[in-house]
């Protein structure tokens, strides 16, 4: 319980902060309609910017992160939330020229690798040990917040004062809250050792004695390249992909699949709404649940889930009872995965460059979650139905779950203490 005396604002600051990660993959529907009426676009138009933002992803995440453990997180994580912000406003200027919107969805990209998991996760991971599984599920919880109240927030917005200011009105409100949230509470373990030597150099310290020089000690763990050389990084690159291309292809089709399923809209709205229920209970649940049991077992039982989830929904007329469990199991994994990918590297690899590592890991969930959309759309379109992408569904995740069963066992030196 120390640790949550002295640190248990960091994980909600790292919360708020993280929140601002999510503006645009949640904040976007309720403007598609406004936009198509306003500039004559297509729906697919309005939804390149989610397309530009996981390409951008795909490219700058590792980077990011290898960033986040050179300066400190607490640094890299203001930068998110001032420049995401401003980006959110800043499509408020949007002229209806194509590339004019792809332009300032660059800007809002760059902020979301900024804001992205793993800066905020760093941070809490290096505080906390014994408690450090739910610490990561409070920080990450914020999209999980942000999907709750982005559309109700954007939608008063834009009845109220049209899209242009309700733009300026999501950045705004979310600059005011994050912004001196994590300037003042958001500070990790890279943060003090970054403050520690600056303020050797100001001094021309060469050599500090005894408690002095702890202080300012690297964090345990392996170096960028001796993580990226061991199998168990390969393996939760392997998870980390499956997941998201998981996601990203059950999360947009979910209520089209369900009405192809037999259930009306209203029912279909209804099931779908236990997703981001159950995925917020399973975050909080899977970090408490982390504390006390095996990471690589909690894995391996959230990626089977939906393998049995998407298999119960293949049948032709499936009931209410049987839609809502295949419903439940996804939602369980989106809520849990990210959790146990990210606490599985800080006991694999250690502190000294988790952001980097973790980094690779959005990396391959960015890739996936880029050409999902596309690939079960495509599948769609050839087969008719949704039971085909259901079927590699399946496969893929179940290729996650081995990953995660096959890997081996923590190392002594960064397993939990006393466990």
């Amino acid at each position: 319980m120390g640790e949550w005396r002295r640190y248990g604002l960091l994980p909600v600051a790292a919360c708020i902060g993280y929140s601002t990660m999510a503006i645009q993959t949640y904040g976007v529907g309720p403007f598609v309609v406004p936009l198509e009426q306003e500039f004559g676009w297509s729906r697919a138009q309005v939804m390149t910017g989610l397309t530009i933002s996981n390409a951008i992803g795909v490219l700058f995440n590792f980077a990011v992160g290898v960033l986040a453990d050179k300066v400190g997180p607490r640094r890299v994580g203001i930068a998110g939330v001032v420049v995401k912000s401003s980006a959110i406003m800043m499509l408020a200027t949007a002229t209806g020229a194509f590339l004019n919107w792809s332009l300032l969805w660059i800007l809002v990209a760059f902020g979301a690798v900024l804001a992205q998991a793993n800066v905020w996760a760093s941070a809490v991971a290096s505080r906390f040990d014994r408690g450090r599984g739910l610490a990561i599920a409070i920080a990450l919880s914020g999209s999980s917040f942000c999907a709750a109240i982005i559309p109700v927030l954007a939608t008063w917005l834009i009845g109220e004062f049209g899209w242009r200011m309700a733009f300026v009105g999501l950045g705004l409100i979310w600059m005011i809250v994050a912004l001196p949230v994590v300037f003042l509470l958001f500070r990790g373990r890279k943060d003090d050792i970054r403050t520690g030597r600056e303020a050797m150099e100001q001094l021309e310290v060469v050599e500090l004695p005894g408690s002095a020089a702890a202080g300012v000690a690297e964090l345990p763990g392996v170096g960028i390249k001796d993580g990226l050389r061991r199998p168990a990084f390969w393996q939760l690159l392997i998870a980390s992909f499956s997941f998201a291309f998981y996601t990203m292809s059950v999360a947009p089709n979910l209520v089209p699949m369900l009405g192809e399923k037999g259930s009306s809209v209203a029912a279909a709205a209804q099931i779908a709404s236990l997703v981001g229920i159950v995925s917020i209970i399973a975050r909080i649940s899977a970090g408490f649940l982390l504390d006390h049991f095996r990471a690589k077992l909690l894995g391996t039982i959230v990626f089977i889930l939906p393998v049995f989830g998407c298999g119960i929904m293949l049948g032709d007329s499936p009931s209410y009872l049987i839609l809502a469990l295949g419903v439940i199991s996804f939602g369980v994994t989106i809520g849990a995965e990210y959790d146990i990918v990210f606490y599985l590297v800080s006991r694999h690899f250690g502190l000294k460059s988790f952001a980097s590592l973790m980094g690779g890991m959005l990396t391959a969930g960015a890739f996936g979650g880029t050409v999902a959309p596309v690939v079960t759309g495509w599948m769609h379109d050839i087969f008719g139905n949704y039971d085909p992408m259901l079927m590699l569904l399946m496969a893929l995740m179940a290729a996650g779950a081995l990953a995660l069963a096959t890997l081996g066992s923590e190392p002594a030196e960064y397993a939990v203490a006393g466990r």
